[in-house]
C-alpha cells in the first residue's frame, strides 16, 4: 500500500505516484542506503569494463560497451520499479538523475553512432555527473541535510573540475577518463551509504 505519510519529499504529484504504485507495486525492501551502494556496485563493473575494452581498443569497441552496459542498467532500473522503498523511488534526487541520465545515454548512443572523439563519451557522464550532484546536494541541502548537501556539492565540484581537466582530451585521444568517471561514480555513492549507515546504528 503507498504510504502517503512518508512521500514528503516528491517530484512526482501524489495522485501520479498513487496510481504508478498501483500499477507497479515494490518490495519496499531497498531503501535509501541499499540503492546507494547498489548504484556504487554497479557502475563499478559498469565502467570498468568500458575501460578495459577502450584500452584494448578492440573492434567496435563502443558497442561492446553499449552491450556490456545493459545488464547493470536493467539491474538498476529493476531493484527501482520493483523493490525500492516509495519514498527513494519518488524522491526529487532520483527524479533527477533519470532525466539526466537518459540525456547522457542518449549523447552517447549518438556518440557510438557517428564515431565521436575518443574521450567524447567520458566527458559526457562526468558532466552528468556534476550536474546530478549538484542537483542531489540543492535537494538534501532543502531536506535539511547538511552534512550530505556539503558530500554532494564536494563531488559536484570536483566533477566539473574534471570536466574541465579532461575538455582538451576530447580531441587528445586519450581513454584514461573512464577511470576517473569510475572513480567519481562510485566514491560518492559509498561514502553517502556509508554515512547514512553510520547514522542509523
Amino acid at each position: 500500500m503507498f504510504d502517503r505519510r512518508r512521500f514528503a519529499d516528491r517530484s512526482v504529484p501524489l495522485d501520479v505516484a498513487t496510481r504508478l504504485d498501483h500499477s507497479l507495486p515494490t518490495t519496499g525492501r531497498v531503501g535509501e542506503r541499499g540503492l546507494l551502494r547498489l548504484g556504487a556496485a554497479l557502475g563499478l563493473v559498469g565502467w570498468t569494463g568500458t575501460a578495459i575494452l577502450a584500452r584494448l581498443d578492440a573492434p567496435a569497441a563502443g558497442h561492446l560497451a553499449l552491450g556490456w552496459w545493459t545488464l547493470p542498467v536493467a539491474g538498476m532500473v529493476y531493484a527501482i520499479g520493483r523493490h525500492a522503498a516509495n519514498p527513494v523511488r519518488f524522491s526529487t534526487p532520483l527524479f533527477g538523475w533519470g532525466v539526466l541520465n537518459g540525456t547522457a545515454t542518449t549523447v552517447t548512443l549518438w556518440a557510438v553512432a557517428v564515431d565521436a572523439p575518443t574521450g567524447t563519451i567520458p566527458l559526457v557522464w562526468l558532466a552528468d555527473l556534476a550536474l546530478g550532484y549538484a542537483w542531489t546536494a540543492v535537494a538534501l541541502g532543502r531536506a535539511g541535510q547538511p552534512g550530505r548537501t556539503r558530500g554532494y556539492a564536494t563531488a559536484a565540484l570536483a566533477c566539473a573540475v574534471a570536466v574541465g581537466l579532461g575538455y582538451t582530451g576530447v580531441t587528445g585521444g586519450d581513454v584514461g577518463g573512464y577511470p576517473v568517471v569510475a572513480t567519481l561514480h562510485v566514491v560518492p555513492l559509498a561514502l553517502d551509504a556509508r554515512g547514512l549507515g553510520r547514522r542509523r546504528a
